[in-house]
């Protein structure tokens, strides 16, 4: 059960929400766009969870990142809960068509002085509970999970590459992947721009602590390998990240089946098998 908009209306007091614009953001969540207040209604009960963390996560990081991030609250109704916060300016940078260079350039700044700083953040800034694990256990439960719900439905030769990239990623010792705090889904739609500048970040559901080189591979995703490039002198060490940025990237489209087959979401399975066949 979700809430319906006129039981937030009828808690939060704000009759302007009956003429909000609806935004279907994907996956996880609803949102309501007042222009002044954006409300997140979750989609499902992992939703419900990550929402809950996010607000403690949020105000953890308050104040201690070079861009502006949201201040959110969860407010429970009789049919669920529902998060809230005052809208950052700006529109999602989707992609980069028709930017010239300089432009181009003067985004690659300030977004990876924004990873620079939230990835040397102490790893216990979060204020919830993170528990200590091998960094590649995650990897091995996807790989188990594709294996079984994902290469049967895709040709055998994309089943073969798939497991050559999970095997190849896994015989690596866990010790040399880097672990910090990342923003977990660093992707063009999270990052809002504002006449040409970046305006803030958004969307914190998936910060944990990982490994920095996922953060570029959102990025590289929607923007392309081009412009991690120009990211190179605010950001050392993206070379030597290459090798993990693209088995992230590589793991797009499989949690998309997954997320797909999981939820009954066709859209998002066949956007995720589509993706595979194109490699």
């Amino acid at each position: 059960m979700r809430p319906s908009i006129d039981e937030i209306v009828s808690v939060l007091g704000r009759l302007e929400i009956l003429s909000a614009e609806v935004i279907d953001t994907g996956q996880n969540n609803h949102v309501l766009d007042t222009g002044q207040l954006i409300i997140r209604v979750p989609r499902h009960d992992g939703a419900c969870r990550d929402l809950l963390r996010e607000t403690k996560v949020l105000a953890a990081l308050a104040g201690r990142l070079p861009l502006p991030v949201p201040a959110a609250s969860v407010v429970t109704l009789a049919s669920g809960i529902v998060a809230t916060h005052t809208k950052l300016p700006g529109t999602p940078l989707l992609d980069l068509a028709g930017m010239s260079d300089t432009r181009r350039q003067q985004l690659a700044s300030p977004l990876a002085g924004f990873l620079r700083a939230l990835h040397a953040l102490p790893l216990d800034s979060l204020g919830v509970r993170n528990e200590a694990h091998d960094p590649l256990t995650e990897w091995r439960d996807l790989f188990s999970d594709v294996v079984e719900k994902v290469l049967p439905l895709v040709p055998a030769d994309i089943a073969i590459a798939i497991r050559g990239n999970f095997e190849r990623f896994l015989s690596a010792d866990s010790e040399q992947l880097a672990t910090a705090i990342i923003h977990g889904d660093f992707g063009t739609g999270n990052i809002l721009v504002d006449d040409g500048q970046v305006s803030g970040v958004i969307d914190f559901a998936g910060c944990s602590i990982g490994d920095p080189a996922h953060d570029l591979a959102s990025l590289s995703a929607g923007l392309g390998d081009d412009f991690l490039a120009l990211m190179h002198p605010y950001y050392p060490g993206i070379d030597a990240m290459q090798d993990q940025i693209r088995f992230y990237r590589s793991t797009f489209p499989l949690l998309d089946v997954l997320f797909g087959l999981e939820h009954g979401d066709d859209g998002a399975l066949n956007a995720g098998l589509e993706a595979l066949r194109r490699g």
